[in-house]
């Protein structure tokens, strides 16, 4: 069995008050049970379906997206390769213009809808 592959995100201030939460009863359950918590969020059945490969030295944007559709939630990974030169606020880039709808792919469904340019969207 191969080693397990760590990403570090950033913790976003907007959601101090959840995290703090979090972390709580993170802390209340390894008390009781005189464990380490479980995982908050876990897939042991995810198949990828194409081959995904990071290489090392290359920058990624990583982002974590709480989502919901149909009265479904769920949460997802994106990682994506960073391009140019990144001045918005969590890495996104700043983009306008005819720029900015080339790069852009279909609506924003999830529940955060569309975010302002300076703003991270999570």
């Amino acid at each position: 069995m191969s080693k397990p592959i760590y990403i570090n995100v950033f913790l976003n201030d907007k959601f101090s008050d959840i995290t703090e939460a979090m972390y709580q009863k993170r802390d209340q359950i390894s008390q009781e049970t005189g464990r380490n918590a479980p995982p908050y969020l876990s897939n042991n059945k995810f198949i990828p379906q194409e081959t995904i490969t990071l290489r090392a030295n290359q920058q990624y944007q990583v982002s974590f997206w709480f989502n919901e559709k149909e009265g479904k939630r769920s949460a997802s990974i994106s990682i994506k390769e960073s391009e140019g030169d990144y001045q918005g606020g969590g890495g996104y880039r700043k983009s306008s213009g005819k720029d900015y709808k080339a790069k852009s792919i279909g609506e924003d469904t999830s529940v955060f809808g569309q975010s302002k340019d300076d703003e991270i969207p999570f």
